[in-house]
């Protein structure tokens, strides 16, 4: 079948289902048509009596999704059309949550660019493959938008506040950084996922535990991180960032990054006032929430917020000129498109663009978010990833299951998290940041948010 035939194809090799993204002279670029060509095939494979591995990849030597195609939606913006993006955004969202609560492994490889709507294809997903080939970001500040697609909930969750750091700045991370920050939860070299496909394909479900079958064979396969591979933010830059993205309103972010003095902040704070301050400051709140919303209500606040500013008129709508004029009409100067004042972004307008309104509601369905299979969470139910913050201040607590009552040393954390690629490391970073010997005579170390 030749790359024009169909935007997505569909295939099954043994124990494996395969969903392979095909608009390849658009880098995938998601629009309707491929949301609802996904979507049943993925309905369709829940409802096999058979496990099998559901496996997101793509034909683009190029990348695996550059994000949502929202140049027709901003088109319609200016033709007082907001339907066409509220659909749009109805059917992508639905999408995204069926896969964040899909009942079968779910694995997404994210070979080359994975930008905003591809990164919405595979964060929520509990197998997520970085390569030496990726490179992932949100760059929806670009555009006025805000870092949607459910990462709202995801990027919250990522510790020390990477994630709004990460999306706000639009940061463009390579394949080793995706992987140390929590988007990706294995790193294995592009050549070898041929072969670890076919890997997949073959193993025979076990009656329980096959999440963790598929994890063994992942790790399997895993690569270790470049020798000298150091992380993109340094433990100083980190505790900024967590510090800073700690407060409550986005101008409050901004006033720390310009009262903190260091050149990173100064660097963070020019980087952040490029941005439209309607997206940032409405990314922010979205990401507030999403720390205490289930996932569930967060793609409905989202797809409140979506909608809204599809409302917006094109002339006072960043979104609507942030597309236009650099994705449709490609204009390079960087005084274009020229933001709305910062002065309008109040507390009263972040907070009717996430509340639903009259003029909204006739756009949006009667069930934002459907629950499909029934599920809903505060805390994504699988980390087969490198260590977050909890699992190690849990180990050194004694509140891991292991009802331990003395302290460890900084050595018997090391030996306690092993088996993954870069884990030393990672857990070098979790201690430099929270970790604290100066009890007991320096010997046994502690947590410290």
């Amino acid at each position: 079948m030749s790359s024009e035939e169909a935007v997505v194809l569909t295939s099954a090799k043994r124990n494996a289902r395969f969903i392979t993204l095909n608009r390849v002279r658009k880098l995938n670029s998601l629009n309707t048509e491929m949301v609802s060509l996904i979507t049943p095939n993925l309905l369709k494979y829940a409802k096999e009596p058979n496990q099998c591995v559901i496996i997101l990849n793509s034909n683009s030597p190029k990348a695996l999704c550059a994000g949502g195609d929202v140049a027709e939606v901003a088109n319609q913006i200016v033709k007082k059309n907001p339907n066409y993006g509220a659909d749009f955004f109805d059917k992508e969202y639905n999408l995204d949550y069926i896969i964040s609560t899909f009942p079968k492994p779910y694995i997404s490889i994210m070979d080359n660019i994975t930008f905003g709507g591809g990164v919405g294809l595979s964060v929520h997903a509990p197998f997520r493959i970085a390569t030496e080939r990726t490179k992932l970001a949100m760059p929806e500040m670009d555009i006025g938008f805000f870092p949607d697609v459910g990462t709202t909930f995801f990027l919250p969750r990522l510790d020390d506040k990477l994630g709004y750091y990460i999306a706000l700045t639009s940061s463009v991370l390579k394949g080793e950084d995706a992987y140390f920050s929590g988007f990706a939860t294995h790193y294995i070299k592009s050549e070898k996922i041929g072969q670890l496909t076919n890997r997949l394909a073959d193993l025979q479900p076990a009656e329980s535990g096959y999440f963790d079958q598929v994890n063994q064979i992942l790790n399997e396969f895993q690569d270790e991180l470049p020798k000298d591979y150091q992380y993109f933010l340094s433990t100083d830059e980190i505790k900024i960032i967590k510090d800073a993205f700690s407060k409550s309103t986005i101008d409050e972010v901004l006033e720390y990054f310009k009262t903190e003095g260091s050149e990173f902040s100064k660097k963070t704070l020019k980087t952040l006032l490029t941005k439209p301050r309607t997206s940032i400051a409405i990314g922010h709140e979205l990401m507030n929430r999403g720390l205490k919303n289930t996932i569930k209500e967060q793609f409905e606040l989202e797809m409140v917020a979506a909608t809204n500013i599809m409302t917006i008129p094109a002339e006072s709508n960043d979104f609507a000129k942030g597309v236009v004029h650099k994705l449709v009409d490609k204009i390079k100067d960087p005084f274009f498109p020229k933001w709305n004042d910062p002065s309008i972004v109040t507390s009263e307008f972040i907070n009717k663009i996430v509340t639903k309104s009259e003029t909204t509601k006739k756009y949006l369905p009667d069930v934002l978010i459907q629950k499909w299979f029934g599920v809903d969470y505060s805390q994504y139910p699988y980390n087969y990833g490198l260590p977050r913050n909890k699992e190690v201040s849990d180990f050194i607590a004694g509140t891991d299951g292991s009802n331990r009552t003395y302290l460890p040393t900084p050595n018997e954390v090391f030996k306690h998290f092993k088996g993954k690629s870069g884990i030393e490391l990672k857990v070098k970073q979790l201690l430099d940041l929270h970790g604290e010997t100066a009890k007991y005579d320096h010997k046994y170390v502690t947590w410290k948010d």
